[in-house]
């Protein structure tokens, strides 16, 4: 090869590399937050079907070489099996439990179809709890695992809603999970919502919700929002998780996540992919396919009435707190996006 060819050609990988250095400085700042991560636990934190929305992020962690573990508040009433060196509150959920067909259990039929896909079989469920018990379950998990990074997921945005909003959505949950794994000590702690606008039936206005996450870009503690498409492995892996799960339990699909993978596909306003929803007017749209992150920690200190969450041990220990709460703070008025 001549000189000038080479020069070309050593030009030409320059030219790459400052492409690549380019597009890679617009990636959100959560990849940066991640880059490190080697052990992460993606848990649920609302009840439900909450896991569900992290399963794009499980694959993608995975794809990168990374050990990830999954979790989830549960809504499911958990027997009393051992539970080796975890805690009570700490079940671990796999397919070789003696589950009813088509019975409630989000977690149990994940694990079912995670292991149809090579993956472990084990989902942690965390018993309907205060913040007390709650993390010391986090806690042991964090340790069992040896996890660096804990990656909170909610399915909807409510869980920026700090107190005296008009409609603070499910807050029990979230909030519950928000305080308990701020008490933390030792991981990275991450927030990352999913499906934007399906709280407007749970009487959020998602206008409570772009001022909080403005408020959050302001101290430096908003990483970004990305879009999740159709073509992407992970997303495709999600979507084939609750088609399969609804199948499982078809009583029981999830309309979170039916509606975000609606809109995912590209489907948009009063769009009914489950006959849960027959009755009610619904507006899919594009937002609902976005992930939407936030450092934990400042998200966590918002909560008004973080502080008598701490002494929680049961949920109605939570819904006290909360009660009181409303009545002794000014609620302030509702407000719709201005579009």
């Amino acid at each position: 090869m001549s000189g000038s060819s080479l020069h070309r050609s050593a030009d030409m990988q320059d030219h790459c590399l400052r492409e690549w250095v380019q597009m890679n400085a617009l990636q959100p700042p959560i990849f940066r937050e991640l880059q490190d991560s080697r052990r992460v636990l993606i848990a649920g934190m609302g009840g439900g079907f909450d896991v569900y929305c992290g399963l794009p992020l499980y694959f993608a962690l995975k794809a990168e070489g990374k050990e990830v573990f999954l979790a989830n508040y549960s809504f499911t009433s958990l027997g009393l099996g051992p539970n080796g060196p975890l805690p009570h509150a700490v079940v671990p959920v796999t397919p070789d439990l003696f589950v009813q067909p088509g019975e409630y259990f989000p977690e149990y039929w994940l694990s079912r179809w995670l292991v149809t896909q090579g993956e472990p079989g084990t989902v942690y469920a965390l018993r309907k709890v205060g913040v007390q018990p709650l993390k010391s379950a986090y806690e042991a998990l964090v340790k069992h695992l040896n996890i660096d990074t804990v990656i909170l997921v909610d399915g909807g945005t409510d869980s920026l809603m700090r107190g005296d909003e008009s409609g603070l959505g499910t807050p029990h949950e979230d909030a519950t999970s928000l305080v308990a794994v701020n008490e933390l000590r030792g991981p990275k702690k991450l927030l990352a919502c999913l499906g934007f606008g399906v709280d407007h039936f749970h009487g959020v206005s998602h206008a409570d919700y772009l001022e909080a996450t403005a408020e959050l870009a302001r101290g430096g503690a908003y990483l970004g929002a990305f879009s999740l498409t159709p073509d992407m492995p992970p997303v495709q892996k999600y979507k084939d998780a609750c088609e399969a799960v609804f199948q499982m339990m078809p009583r029981y699909t999830s309309i979170v996540n039916s509606s975000i993978v609606s809109a995912i596909d590209g489907q948009y306003g009063d769009h009914h992919a489950t006959s849960r929803t027959h009755g009610s007017e619904l507006w899919i749209n594009p937002l609902m396919g976005l992930y939407w992150t936030y450092h934990l920690p400042a998200v966590a200190r918002r909560i008004q009435y973080y502080q008598p969450m701490l002494d929680t041990v049961t949920l109605s220990d939570v819904g006290l707190v909360i009660e009181r709460h409303r009545e002794e703070v000014t609620i302030r008025p509702r407000v719709a996006l201005p579009l």
